[in-house]
């Protein structure tokens, strides 16, 4: 059955597979991977879906279901994994289920003998599943990362709220991403990730509206105007006087931030590494708003990558086969009018392992890749990439001040 899945798909044909002339660190690893479905439960928290009464939001625990990818050790009748995830959305009520062939092997059995590995930690957009970047969990894992990808309640596909969705994001997402990163030594203590995790090291991957969860989470502290807007709320955000972050986080992934809720004068508050990426073209949350923000967080080494004339899908999946014969309105969803997404994909592979290798491994090799700028006005071709592959990427650094 294995062989007969591999026959099928050879390398090059599923997401996170390296595209001809994709960049040297796109390549998947040498780590075999095993994938496991968890739940998590975050008690006492505020029940957004319950509704307010008298201007509170009653209290429950909170379920999180989660993706994890581990090293795993392959064995007679175990199979790639086939992820399940969703085209439309549940409050529209045309949500519709569609397969994505994998790498990874659905609950095989942990390599516990190869050791603590550092963890990754990411978090979609809004709407969107803990599947939809796959495309970098399973190239991260296979490189030797224990990955794990949120599915935020109420702000997913499948049980995204017709009323209180983005009270539901802006109170839950970087509580949800703490608490997450907080369980990672329980997790690491019994059961099948045990003796398996770093919890001391840990890299943070945002998208959209996980960005904005994982800014907070980072250190970045939400602007007065923000607090105004949603002063119903403002008691549950959690903005803690003097909170500077989880230290155990020690690089944080922030692709097209949502950054409408920051005041840039006050990202200087953010200390660990960042790497950033947004399309020139991103009309969701604003390619030069993003751009001022990068440049405010003054007390960071940050990069930022940018890709010409690319919209908001800087991270997604590519489109399933099941959504071409769908409207634009489902398929853009995975598609770019000017990028292709797997190239997309391959760029950001590259990248991201090159700036998580060099901070979470400690591989001072990797930085090379990152060192070189690119920028309209120095357009040679970029370390890792076939000569004229680089072409529409732009990479700048700033070292913190």
């Amino acid at each position: 059955m294995k062989e007969a899945y591999l026959e099928q798909h050879p390398m090059g044909t599923l997401l996170g597979d390296p595209l001809p002339g994709a960049p040297e660190l796109a390549a998947r690893g040498k780590v075999t991977a095993g994938v496991r479905t968890i739940t998590l439960v975050i008690p006492d928290q505020a029940d957004v879906p319950a509704g307010m009464e008298n201007g509170r939001y009653p209290r429950g625990d909170r379920h999180l279901q989660a993706e994890v990818w581990y090293p795993a050790r392959v064995q007679a009748g175990d199979c790639p994994a086939v992820y399940l995830d969703h085209m439309g959305r549940a409050d529209m009520g045309n949500l519709k289920p569609y397969p994505i062939p994998g790498r990874a092997y659905r609950d095989a059995a942990p390599d516990t003998e190869a050791g603590a590995r550092p963890v990754v930690v990411i978090s979609h957009g809004y709407p969107g599943s803990r599947m939809l970047l796959v495309n970098l969990a399973e190239n991260l894992a296979s490189k030797g990362y224990v990955t794990l990808a949120i599915g935020h309640t109420d702000n997913t596909y499948e049980d995204f709220l017709k009323a209180g969705s983005l009270e539901s994001a802006l109170i839950h997402r970087s509580m949800d991403q703490r608490f997450v990163i907080g369980q990672l030594g329980r997790l690491n203590d019994d059961g099948f990730l045990k003796g398996m995790l770093q919890p001391e090291n840990v890299g943070l991957i945002g998208f959209s509206m996980g960005g904005y969860g994982a800014l907070r989470t980072i250190g970045a502290r939400m602007s007065k105007q923000a607090l105004t807007d949603f002063a119903k709320i403002a008691h549950e955000l959690g903005e803690e006087e003097g909170y500077r972050g989880i230290g155990t986080v020690k690089a944080a992934v922030l692709f097209a931030p949502a950054v409408f809720w920051f005041d840039p004068a006050q990202l200087a508050d953010i200390q660990c590494p960042t790497l950033w990426f947004c399309g020139t073209s991103d009309r969701t949350v604003g390619y030069a708003a993003v751009r001022t923000c990068w440049e405010k967080s003054l007390h960071s080494d940050r990069i930022l990558v940018s890709y010409e004339r690319c919209g908001h899908n800087v991270a997604n999946n590519p489109a399933p086969e099941a959504a071409k014969g769908e409207s634009w309105e489902i398929y853009k969803r995975w598609a770019d009018p000017v990028w292709d997404t797997g190239r997309l994909n391959n760029a950001n592979a590259h990248f991201v392992t090159a700036f998580l290798d060099t901070l979470l491994k400690g591989d001072a090799e990797k930085k090379a890749y990152l060192e070189t700028i690119r920028t309209p006005k120095n357009p040679g071709n970029l370390p890792g990439f076939t000569d004229g592959c680089s072409e529409g990427i732009l990479l700048e650094r700033l070292r913190k001040e």
